[in-house]
């Protein structure tokens, strides 16, 4: 489902991809810009704040991709005029066409969490068909502010990028939560990997039943090191000879007659004597 939501059309407005040092998303940033860039009458804009520009440059080289320099010069101090990134960006987002920030913590320092929030909650309710994406590296952001919280409600499509301790080994998993246009809200976490050519494929994880996990855990013969159960072949000879007397019981000639036979033994003591009759009562 993660692909569908990741590649529909109209595209969902503005994607978050949440990442750390560890567990990076660089991946799906690559996919969405590959997407993006087959589609001839679409334009893209990607805007570099954190890798070397002359590196995203060359990286980007082969790909129909207008790039902003944030890292170069973002204050100005090589006597150039500093780079206004608001109003670069509220200029191409009159088109349509897809915006890549690299990366959301960046803007964060360069305007301020206020401004940031502001602008980016205008820009999704921009009228046009535009998509926006953005890496928000969660272990750049100061923990006393939550702003990673801030920017899921402002996001229609937030990819969380578990951590390998909650992973499977073959498969990395994403957790991920949809908003359609509706609003209806979809939140799943799901196994993905990105093959040969960047071609991603993800699998949902099947829910365990609990009541057959419990079961399954508590099964004595699990539990026990000897034999407790009965084999098939030992219950069908079980319930062939439910019904049989068995040979030490005196037969009865109505078979639903219920009788208890009681031998005496030479101990049994079977006199009606008051048993306190030597204490002096």
């Amino acid at each position: 489902m993660l692909k569908n939501y990741l590649t529909a059309f109209p595209p969902t407005k503005f994607v978050i991809i949440e990442d750390t040092v560890n567990e990076r998303g660089e991946q799906f940033v690559e996919y969405l810009l590959n997407n993006h860039s087959d589609k001839p009458q679409t334009s893209v804009h990607y805007f570099v704040f954190q890798e070397p520009f002359a590196r995203a440059k060359a990286r980007l080289a082969h790909k129909p991709v207008n790039l902003y320099d944030y890292v170069s010069n973002p204050s100005g101090w090589n006597g150039e005029e500093k780079m206004d990134f608001a109003n670069a960006i509220k200029r191409v987002c009159e088109v349509n066409g897809a915006i890549f920030i690299d990366s959301l913590v960046h803007v964060i320092y360069s305007l301020g969490l206020g401004e940031t929030y502001a602008l980016f909650n205008a820009l999704r309710k921009c009228g046009v068909q535009q998509q926006i994406v953005t890496v928000l590296h969660k272990d750049l952001l100061d923990v006393s502010v939550n702003a990673s919280q801030l920017f899921r409600n402002l996001s229609t499509l937030f990819l969380n990028i578990l951590p390998e301790s909650q992973s499977d080994k073959r498969n990395n998993r994403v957790e991920y939560v949809y908003i359609k246009p509706g609003g209806k809200v979809f939140k799943e976490i799901e196994e993905y990997c990105f093959q040969i050519k960047g071609n991603l494929v993800t699998k949902k994880i099947e829910k365990l039943d609990p009541k057959k996990l419990v079961s399954s855990q508590l099964d004595p013969e699990l539990l026990a090191t000897f034999k407790i159960g009965l084999s098939t072949e030992e219950r069908q000879i079980r319930d062939e000879r439910r019904g049989e007397i068995l040979p030490y019981l005196p037969k009865s000639d109505d078979p639903k007659e219920g009788r208890i036979t009681y031998k005496f033994d030479e101990t049994d003591d079977w006199d009606e004597e008051d048993p306190d009759d030597d204490l002096d009562i």
